[in-house]
């Protein structure tokens, strides 16, 4: 860039930014020459050399290092040890990096060759400011390392993970001031271990706080290797009425016998000193019946744990759902075979598409295969598949390959395949819907068990004198299962018991589905059987509550102060009657559980939270209260959300699989109680991933 100053031409570096004359005659600069058009003029910015010559420093190295301003000798200055560098340009910072990642007195670095960190404090710090510096990157290193640990527990993490190279890359970026140092893989393992520690320890002291009974669940998980472990699930109500739920043991069992099963759930209960265990929830039989035998021992159950035992009911829906499948296995074979068929190949999928648009079918869903040994998987196949009838017919005529691959298997499905398949998925739609209502994981889901179970046999009944063949057919074969495993006669009471607890239905909506799937004579038995249970489990807490109170007569001290200056004989005659009127009022007035059932607490929204309702209304109905407490808890369903229906256990993380016994619990555990929360877990779009996986 040129300009004129006077007679003379003088050239203004651009790179630099300074005119040569700046330094040694400022007043010249600033004259224009006569000759010169005032309005091409350019100005000279009058700034200081040291000004025009610095340059922002935006790399974090120079918060660690002194610069110096000679032009002809440009050198940085270690804070820490003084050691001296050329520095030319303030864009060139890696030798500076180098430097601190080597210095001895930088306070973030650990020299792994020292025992002890041993540094001298920064020329410009003086000792506190040191120890505090020194405090601090202990802190954060810590709290980064427990950081690591629980994501990697959360989010089922191999420990390799850390190692890496684009986990270390990561951390590079996030934290290059800090410097912090990764743990390897094994010291992982340990720190997990530590944290597990910590976590039982609080969660034992407290359960031991906990004032109200423990609903257990018995479920086995299996891994790749084809272990069996048993997991035990505690779910309870605290005493601000938030339902909680927490795996308080993961151990290995070395075989799948009833006994051993049930003598694995008693050493867990023994570890944890757990003797006030309310219901328990399993589908095996045998080992429930060695473990009932066991609590009552310690006299711990409720009503000599005669209704212990609460059957899974996602394992009761699975055996009839299984029995049904199993009928129509051919019809469901061919389907699945002509849907493997035009998913094996893009050209083949093309072909059926062209089919779907000719015959102008509007269905989003694509085809789906399903998981065999999971029910609601094969339900969404069917359901996809069916809609989809149409272009299967189509392609069995334009496409000679399809129907010679399938006719060597089982063959094409047929009419009567589709019309058994739309029977089907007309039941098993409900079946579906029952397990995603009563599989909750975080949400009270018994109070709803009576209306669901005896609702879908409703559905059922209502079919077996339909004027469709299918319908009825199918209708006579689920009837049979379904009283198989849901007979009345052995029904477990105590599942009455929440929904009379459910303040919008009480004990006559209960009286009113007893006489709807009974016959008079078995209705009025099963009625006086539920109140008499109801009756007895009000008179064994409100035993209990007042002898828990100090106070087993429930009498109030009477102040008789105000009879200190009447006579003797008024004052005997006076508690004679007070004594008499207590006797008619106890003879004639109601009892709280009287009052509850025969009051009116209005209609319910569709928000209604049973726990929230029970949480206002304890201070009434205390005894009720406590029941409710521990009844409320009960979980009708073994299943975790993330197995649902699954029949052979549910299958954890292949890396976490190949660890040691004792880690695997340690992971399983930590994971829970890590991630616990009192929000309810909606299990359709976890089913949705689980059962099947679109095309």
């Amino acid at each position: 860039m040129m300009s004129r100053t006077g007679d003379n031409d003088k050239t203004i570096d651009s790179t630099s930014g300074a005119h040569p004359d700046v330094a040694s005659n400022e007043e010249n600069a600033s004259i224009p020459s006569s000759e010169e058009n005032t309005a091409t003029k350019l100005p000279i910015l009058k700034l200081p050399t040291s000004e025009l010559r610095k340059r922002k420093s935006k790399s974090w190295v120079w918060e660690h290092f002194d610069k110096n301003n000679d032009v002809s000798d440009p050198r940085a200055t270690c804070k820490y040890c003084t050691m001296s560098f050329t520095c030319p340009s303030s864009t060139d910072t890696s030798r500076l990096s180098n430097h601190l990642s080597r210095c001895k007195k930088y306070p973030y670095n650990v020299d792994k060759g020292q025992s002890t960190l041993d540094f001298t404090p920064a020329p410009k710090l003086d000792a506190d400011s040191c120890v505090d510096l020194l405090t601090d990157w202990k802190s954060d290193q810590e709290e980064c390392r427990n950081g690591l640990v629980r994501m990697t527990i959360i989010n089922e993490l191999g420990f390799v993970f850390v190692e890496h190279e684009g986990f270390r890359g990561f951390r590079r970026v996030m934290q290059p001031r800090l410097r912090f140092i990764l743990p390897s893989r094994r010291t992982i393992g340990r720190d997990c271990y530590v944290i597990y520690k910590e976590e039982i320890s609080e969660l034992k002291k407290n359960f031991k706080k906990l004032s109200s009974k423990i609903c257990l669940t018995t479920n086995t998980w299996t891994s790749v290797q084809n272990l069996s472990y048993l997991c035990l699930i505690a779910h309870f109500i605290d005493d601000d009425w938030k339902m909680h739920k927490r795996i308080i043991a993961f151990c290995p069992i070395s075989d799948r016998s009833e006994e051993v099963i049930g003598m694995a759930v008693e050493r867990c209960l023994l570890d944890w000193r757990i003797n006030r265990v309310f219901s328990v929830t399993s589908s095996n039989d045998v080992a429930l019946q060695y473990l009932k035998k066991r609590l009552n021992s310690w006299k711990g159950t409720v009503l000599g744990g005669e209704y212990l035992h609460i059957r899974c009911v996602a394992h009761i829906l699975n055996l009839i759902v299984k029995d049904s499948l199993s009928e129509l296995h051919g019809s469901i074979a061919r389907i699945r075979n002509a849907i493997k068929y035009v998913r094996s190949s893009p050209s083949r999928l093309q072909k059926f598409n062209k089919c779907v648009e000719k015959e102008k079918i509007d269905f989003k869903r694509h085809l789906c295969l399903d998981v065999e040994t999971r029910w609601n998987s094969t339900y969404l196949m069917l359901k996809a598949a069916i809609k989809f009838q149409k272009a299967f017919d189509l392609l069995e005529k334009t496409d000679n390959k399809y129907t010679m691959e399938l006719t060597m298997k089982s063959g094409t499905p047929t009419t009567d395949d589709w019309g058994y398949t739309g029977s089907l998925l007309y039941f098993l739609k409900f079946f579906y819907n029952v397990t995603l209502r009563l599989s909750g994981s975080l949400h009270i889901t018994n109070n709803e068990y009576v209306t669901e179970i005896f609702g879908l046999g409703y559905r059922i009944d209502s079919k077996i004198d339909s004027n469709d063949a299918n319908l009825r057919v199918m209708a006579v074969k689920m009837k049979k299962k379904f009283e198989k495993y849901l007979d009345v006669d052995n029904f477990n009471i105590l599942l009455f018991i929440p929904l009379i607890l459910d303040p919008r239905y009480k004990l006559k909506f209960v009286n009113f589905i007893i006489e709807k799937i009974c016959d008079a004579t078995r209705a009025t038995k099963l009625k006086d059987k539920v109140k008499s249970v109801l009756d007895s489990l009000f008179q064994s807490y409100d035993t209990f509550r007042a002898s828990f109170s100090g106070n087993s007569s429930g009498d109030e001290e009477i102040d008789y102060s105000f009879l200190s200056n009447v006579h003797d004989v008024a004052l005997d005659a006076y508690l004679f009657f007070k004594k008499q009127q207590d006797s008619d009022n106890g003879r004639y007035s109601k009892s709280e559980l009287d009052k509850y059932l025969d009051g009116y607490h209005g209609k319910a929204s569709s928000s209604f939270n049973i726990l929230d309702w029970w949480k206002i209304n304890a201070p009434t109905y205390p005894t009720l209260a406590l029941i409710a407490r521990d009844v409320l808890a009960i979980p009708v369903s073994t299943v975790a959300p993330e197995s649902d229906f699954i029949t052979g256990g549910r299958e954890f993380d292949s890396s976490w699989s190949a660890s040691t016994p004792r880690l695997v619990e340690t992971l399983v555990c930590v994971q829970n109680w890590l991630r616990c929360s009192s929000q309810p877990i909606h299990l359709e779009n976890i089913l949705e991933q689980t059962g099947s996986q679109p095309t």
